[in-house]
């Protein structure tokens, strides 16, 4: 799914450090086996980057 995001949840994910990346590929391949749309998971991952807290999701889940 992740050559179906749109360019600024791309341009999104290319901003993060190692971890934060990690993590949202994970993300990424769990939203596609869930059936999310690539728009969807686009928005989410745009969101997740924008609020700045990554580390504190991924580190408590």
């Amino acid at each position: 799914m992740l050559e179906k995001l749109d360019e600024q949840a791309t341009s999104a994910l290319l901003s993060l450090d190692s971890g934060d990346l990690a993590y949202c590929l994970k993300l990424t391949k769990r939203f596609e086996q869930m059936g999310v749309s690539p728009q969807h998971a686009s928005n989410a991952l745009c969101t997740l980057v924008e609020n700045g807290n990554l580390e504190d999701l991924y580190q408590a889940g």
